[in-house]
Protein backbone atom coordinates (compact mmCIF):
# COMPACT_ATOMS: atom_id res chain seq x y z
CA UNK A 1 0.00 0.00 0.00
CA UNK A 2 1.32 3.96 0.15
CA UNK A 3 2.13 6.23 3.14
CA UNK A 4 -0.19 8.89 2.80
CA UNK A 5 -2.85 7.11 2.97
CA UNK A 6 -5.42 9.77 2.28
CA UNK A 7 -3.62 11.49 -0.47
CA UNK A 8 -3.64 8.02 -1.82
CA UNK A 9 -7.10 7.41 -1.05
CA UNK A 10 -8.32 10.61 -2.73
CA UNK A 11 -6.49 9.60 -5.66
CA UNK A 12 -8.14 6.37 -5.99
CA UNK A 13 -11.70 7.91 -5.98
CA UNK A 14 -10.66 10.51 -8.59
CA UNK A 15 -9.68 7.17 -10.49
CA UNK A 16 -12.85 5.54 -10.06
CA UNK A 17 -15.27 8.52 -10.82
CA UNK A 18 -13.45 8.35 -14.97
CA UNK A 19 -14.93 4.64 -15.23
CA UNK A 20 -18.73 6.00 -14.65
CA UNK A 21 -19.18 4.17 -11.58
CA UNK A 22 -21.99 5.18 -9.72
CA UNK A 23 -20.71 7.21 -6.28
CA UNK A 24 -22.28 4.72 -3.91
CA UNK A 25 -20.11 2.05 -5.69
CA UNK A 26 -17.01 4.70 -5.39
CA UNK A 27 -17.49 5.35 -1.98
CA UNK A 28 -17.93 1.09 -1.36
CA UNK A 29 -14.41 0.42 -2.90
CA UNK A 30 -12.32 3.42 -1.36
CA UNK A 31 -13.73 2.21 2.21
CA UNK A 32 -12.47 -1.11 1.06
CA UNK A 33 -9.24 -0.03 0.56
CA UNK A 34 -8.71 2.10 3.68
CA UNK A 35 -10.06 -1.59 5.46
CA UNK A 36 -7.61 -3.21 3.74
CA UNK A 37 -4.35 -0.85 5.01
CA UNK A 38 -5.73 -1.79 8.38
CA UNK A 39 -6.27 -5.41 8.03
CA UNK A 40 -2.84 -6.14 6.69
CA UNK A 41 -3.42 -5.91 2.86
CA UNK A 42 -5.82 -7.17 -0.32
CA UNK A 43 -5.25 -10.92 0.42
CA UNK A 44 -5.73 -10.33 4.27
CA UNK A 45 -8.89 -8.23 3.27
CA UNK A 46 -10.34 -10.97 1.26
CA UNK A 47 -10.32 -13.69 3.91
CA UNK A 48 -12.57 -12.15 5.96
CA UNK A 49 -16.28 -11.43 5.50
CA UNK A 50 -19.55 -12.57 4.48
CA UNK A 51 -18.84 -14.27 0.77
CA UNK A 52 -20.93 -10.97 -0.39
CA UNK A 53 -19.03 -8.86 0.77
CA UNK A 54 -15.43 -10.48 -0.27
CA UNK A 55 -16.91 -10.34 -3.83
CA UNK A 56 -16.85 -6.48 -3.35
CA UNK A 57 -13.26 -6.38 -1.83
CA UNK A 58 -12.00 -8.62 -4.39
CA UNK A 59 -13.97 -6.57 -7.24
CA UNK A 60 -12.27 -3.36 -5.57
CA UNK A 61 -8.86 -5.11 -5.30
CA UNK A 62 -8.61 -5.39 -8.78
CA UNK A 63 -9.31 -1.45 -9.29
CA UNK A 64 -6.75 -1.28 -6.92
CA UNK A 65 -4.44 -3.11 -8.74
CA UNK A 66 -5.02 -1.21 -11.80
CA UNK A 67 -4.72 2.26 -10.10
CA UNK A 68 -1.43 1.21 -8.04
CA UNK A 69 0.33 -0.27 -10.97
CA UNK A 70 0.58 -3.56 -9.03
CA UNK A 71 0.72 -6.89 -11.48
CA UNK A 72 1.41 -8.61 -8.23
CA UNK A 73 -1.87 -8.15 -6.50
CA UNK A 74 -3.43 -8.96 -10.00
CA UNK A 75 -1.69 -11.97 -9.80
CA UNK A 76 -2.45 -12.64 -6.54
CA UNK A 77 -6.24 -11.71 -6.83
CA UNK A 78 -6.41 -14.22 -10.28
CA UNK A 79 -5.25 -17.30 -7.80
CA UNK A 80 -7.34 -16.27 -4.76
CA UNK A 81 -10.40 -18.78 -5.00
CA UNK A 82 -13.86 -17.52 -3.15
CA UNK A 83 -16.06 -19.90 -1.40
CA UNK A 84 -19.41 -20.23 -3.51
CA UNK A 85 -22.23 -17.60 -2.71
CA UNK A 86 -24.90 -18.25 -0.13
CA UNK A 87 -28.08 -16.99 -0.99
CA UNK A 88 -29.64 -15.35 1.75
CA UNK A 89 -33.07 -15.50 0.23
CA UNK A 90 -34.42 -18.04 -2.71
CA UNK A 91 -34.87 -15.65 -5.46
CA UNK A 92 -38.25 -16.66 -6.62
CA UNK A 93 -41.32 -14.17 -8.12
CA UNK A 94 -44.22 -12.76 -6.18
CA UNK A 95 -47.02 -15.70 -7.17
CA UNK A 96 -50.01 -13.96 -9.29
CA UNK A 97 -52.47 -13.87 -6.44
CA UNK A 98 -50.16 -12.03 -3.81
CA UNK A 99 -48.95 -9.49 -6.74
CA UNK A 100 -52.31 -8.71 -7.42
CA UNK A 101 -53.34 -7.95 -3.99
CA UNK A 102 -50.27 -5.63 -3.71
CA UNK A 103 -51.13 -3.96 -6.84
CA UNK A 104 -54.62 -3.21 -5.89
CA UNK A 105 -52.77 -2.11 -2.32
CA UNK A 106 -50.31 0.49 -3.99
CA UNK A 107 -53.12 1.57 -6.55
CA UNK A 108 -55.48 1.93 -2.98
CA UNK A 109 -52.90 2.73 0.23
CA UNK A 110 -54.28 5.65 2.19
CA UNK A 111 -51.30 5.30 4.52
CA UNK A 112 -48.73 5.78 1.17
CA UNK A 113 -47.60 9.30 -0.23
CA UNK A 114 -48.80 9.86 -3.67
CA UNK A 115 -44.63 10.12 -4.83
CA UNK A 116 -44.34 6.68 -2.58
CA UNK A 117 -47.13 4.87 -4.94
CA UNK A 118 -45.39 6.31 -7.62
CA UNK A 119 -42.49 4.80 -6.92
CA UNK A 120 -43.43 1.38 -5.77
CA UNK A 121 -45.97 1.51 -8.86
CA UNK A 122 -43.26 1.94 -11.58
CA UNK A 123 -41.06 -0.87 -10.11
CA UNK A 124 -44.01 -3.49 -9.81
CA UNK A 125 -45.70 -2.21 -13.50
CA UNK A 126 -42.74 -2.06 -15.50
CA UNK A 127 -40.05 -3.50 -13.20
CA UNK A 128 -37.78 -0.55 -12.86
CA UNK A 129 -34.67 -0.88 -10.40
CA UNK A 130 -35.79 1.36 -7.08
CA UNK A 131 -32.52 3.05 -7.56
CA UNK A 132 -33.23 4.32 -11.23
CA UNK A 133 -36.52 5.25 -9.86
CA UNK A 134 -35.47 7.36 -7.80
CA UNK A 135 -32.71 9.08 -9.68
CA UNK A 136 -35.27 10.55 -12.47
CA UNK A 137 -35.51 13.91 -12.97
CA UNK A 138 -38.92 15.86 -13.20
CA UNK A 139 -38.01 16.92 -16.58
CA UNK A 140 -37.33 13.68 -18.07
CA UNK A 141 -40.64 12.42 -16.58
CA UNK A 142 -42.61 15.70 -18.02
CA UNK A 143 -41.12 15.03 -21.21
CA UNK A 144 -41.86 11.58 -21.34
CA UNK A 145 -45.39 12.50 -21.16
CA UNK A 146 -45.20 14.77 -23.96
CA UNK A 147 -42.92 12.31 -26.28
CA UNK A 148 -43.76 9.36 -24.76
CA UNK A 149 -40.28 8.54 -24.57
CA UNK A 150 -39.29 8.00 -21.29
CA UNK A 151 -35.03 8.49 -20.87
CA UNK A 152 -32.70 8.55 -18.10
CA UNK A 153 -29.32 7.46 -17.13
CA UNK A 154 -29.72 3.63 -15.06
CA UNK A 155 -27.21 1.84 -13.47
CA UNK A 156 -23.79 1.85 -14.62
CA UNK A 157 -24.20 5.32 -16.04
CA UNK A 158 -26.48 3.92 -19.13
CA UNK A 159 -28.31 6.11 -20.84
CA UNK A 160 -31.64 3.97 -21.43
CA UNK A 161 -35.22 4.94 -23.45
CA UNK A 162 -38.65 3.38 -22.91
CA UNK A 163 -41.64 3.87 -24.59
CA UNK A 164 -44.17 4.59 -22.13
CA UNK A 165 -46.78 2.08 -21.40
CA UNK A 166 -50.47 2.59 -20.57
CA UNK A 167 -49.49 0.16 -18.21
CA UNK A 168 -46.99 2.32 -16.19
CA UNK A 169 -47.99 6.08 -17.36
CA UNK A 170 -50.43 7.00 -14.89
CA UNK A 171 -47.38 6.74 -12.01
CA UNK A 172 -45.40 9.21 -14.51
CA UNK A 173 -48.58 11.44 -14.16
CA UNK A 174 -48.53 11.06 -10.14
CA UNK A 175 -44.98 12.27 -10.26
CA UNK A 176 -45.37 15.28 -12.60
CA UNK A 177 -48.61 16.24 -10.72
CA UNK A 178 -46.25 17.02 -7.78
CA UNK A 179 -44.18 20.51 -7.74
CA UNK A 180 -40.99 21.82 -6.70
CA UNK A 181 -38.36 19.06 -6.84
CA UNK A 182 -35.95 17.90 -9.41
CA UNK A 183 -35.05 13.97 -8.98
CA UNK A 184 -37.77 11.41 -7.62
CA UNK A 185 -35.78 10.89 -3.98
CA UNK A 186 -36.27 14.76 -3.35
CA UNK A 187 -39.77 13.98 -3.12
CA UNK A 188 -39.33 11.32 -0.76
CA UNK A 189 -36.51 12.90 1.37
CA UNK A 190 -36.47 16.27 0.88
CA UNK A 191 -34.07 17.67 3.76
CA UNK A 192 -31.30 16.22 2.86
CA UNK A 193 -28.58 18.39 0.96
CA UNK A 194 -26.21 15.58 -0.41
CA UNK A 195 -27.91 13.97 -2.70
CA UNK A 196 -26.18 10.76 -2.57
CA UNK A 197 -27.30 10.36 1.29
CA UNK A 198 -30.71 11.62 -0.35
CA UNK A 199 -30.61 8.89 -2.40
CA UNK A 200 -29.70 6.30 0.42
CA UNK A 201 -32.43 7.06 2.59
CA UNK A 202 -35.23 7.64 0.16
CA UNK A 203 -33.99 3.71 -1.03
CA UNK A 204 -34.66 2.43 2.55
CA UNK A 205 -37.83 4.20 2.77
CA UNK A 206 -38.73 2.29 -0.23
CA UNK A 207 -37.89 -1.03 0.98
CA UNK A 208 -39.54 -0.21 4.64
CA UNK A 209 -42.38 0.43 2.92
CA UNK A 210 -42.34 -2.46 0.23
CA UNK A 211 -41.82 -5.06 3.40
CA UNK A 212 -44.78 -3.48 5.27
CA UNK A 213 -46.93 -3.97 2.13
CA UNK A 214 -46.06 -7.81 1.19
CA UNK A 215 -46.90 -8.39 5.21
CA UNK A 216 -50.20 -6.83 4.33
CA UNK A 217 -50.77 -8.74 1.37
CA UNK A 218 -49.47 -12.23 2.50
CA UNK A 219 -46.11 -12.19 0.32
CA UNK A 220 -42.70 -12.72 2.84
CA UNK A 221 -40.05 -10.73 2.55
CA UNK A 222 -40.54 -8.17 -0.01
CA UNK A 223 -37.97 -6.10 -1.66
CA UNK A 224 -37.19 -3.57 -4.36
CA UNK A 225 -35.43 -6.84 -6.33
CA UNK A 226 -38.15 -9.26 -6.33
CA UNK A 227 -40.55 -6.76 -7.82
CA UNK A 228 -38.16 -6.90 -10.85
CA UNK A 229 -37.41 -10.48 -10.92
CA UNK A 230 -41.33 -11.16 -11.09
CA UNK A 231 -41.95 -8.65 -13.24
CA UNK A 232 -39.23 -10.33 -15.97
CA UNK A 233 -40.46 -13.91 -15.07
CA UNK A 234 -44.28 -12.55 -15.88
CA UNK A 235 -42.72 -10.99 -18.93
CA UNK A 236 -41.41 -14.41 -19.95
CA UNK A 237 -44.32 -16.45 -19.10
CA UNK A 238 -46.23 -14.43 -21.40
CA UNK A 239 -43.81 -16.03 -24.00
CA UNK A 240 -44.15 -19.42 -23.41
CA UNK A 241 -43.20 -21.31 -26.61
CA UNK A 242 -41.92 -18.10 -28.19
CA UNK A 243 -37.97 -19.42 -29.36
CA UNK A 244 -37.81 -15.47 -29.29
CA UNK A 245 -38.77 -14.42 -25.57
CA UNK A 246 -35.05 -14.34 -24.31
CA UNK A 247 -33.65 -11.47 -26.91
CA UNK A 248 -37.13 -9.67 -26.74
CA UNK A 249 -36.99 -10.25 -22.61
CA UNK A 250 -33.69 -8.33 -22.71
CA UNK A 251 -34.59 -5.64 -25.30
CA UNK A 252 -37.77 -5.11 -23.44
CA UNK A 253 -35.48 -4.83 -19.99
CA UNK A 254 -32.51 -3.00 -22.16
CA UNK A 255 -30.13 -5.05 -21.06
CA UNK A 256 -26.66 -5.12 -22.29
CA UNK A 257 -26.11 -8.68 -22.59
CA UNK A 258 -28.10 -12.10 -22.91
CA UNK A 259 -26.89 -13.40 -19.97
CA UNK A 260 -28.27 -10.80 -17.71
CA UNK A 261 -31.92 -12.35 -19.47
CA UNK A 262 -30.62 -15.80 -18.54
CA UNK A 263 -30.74 -15.37 -15.01
CA UNK A 264 -34.48 -15.53 -14.92
CA UNK A 265 -35.35 -18.41 -17.03
CA UNK A 266 -34.53 -20.96 -14.24
CA UNK A 267 -38.07 -20.45 -12.98
CA UNK A 268 -39.76 -20.53 -15.77
CA UNK A 269 -38.34 -23.27 -17.34
CA UNK A 270 -38.11 -25.05 -13.83
CA UNK A 271 -42.23 -24.78 -14.08
CA UNK A 272 -42.55 -25.90 -17.26
CA UNK A 273 -40.64 -29.17 -16.04
CA UNK A 274 -42.49 -29.19 -13.19
CA UNK A 275 -45.47 -29.98 -15.68
CA UNK A 276 -44.04 -32.79 -17.88
CA UNK A 277 -43.00 -34.51 -14.89
CA UNK A 278 -46.86 -34.76 -13.71
CA UNK A 279 -48.00 -35.57 -16.70
CA UNK A 280 -45.79 -38.37 -16.94
CA UNK A 281 -48.50 -40.52 -14.69
CA UNK A 282 -51.48 -39.02 -16.13
CA UNK A 283 -53.54 -42.12 -17.40
CA UNK A 284 -54.24 -41.68 -20.86
CA UNK A 285 -57.03 -39.69 -22.54
CA UNK A 286 -59.73 -43.21 -23.22
CA UNK A 287 -58.64 -44.60 -19.61
CA UNK A 288 -59.93 -40.82 -18.21
CA UNK A 289 -63.19 -40.93 -20.22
Amino acid sequence: MFSDMATTLDGFRTYLGRFGLQPGTVAIYVHHAKRATEDGGWIERLKRGAPKTRRLVRAAARRWADYAVDPALREALGEFRLPPPRRAKEKVPVDAQPLQRLMLEVRAAKDLTPPMRAVIGLMAYRGFRDADVLRMQRAQIVSALVTGRLSFVAKGRRYLEFTVLKTFKPWLELLAHERGWDTVAHLLVPTSKDEEVRLQSAARKVQRQLKRLGGRCGIDGLHPHRLRRTYAVTFLRAHAGDAEALPKLMEHMQWANLSTAMQYVDHVRGEAIDRVAESMFEPPVEERR
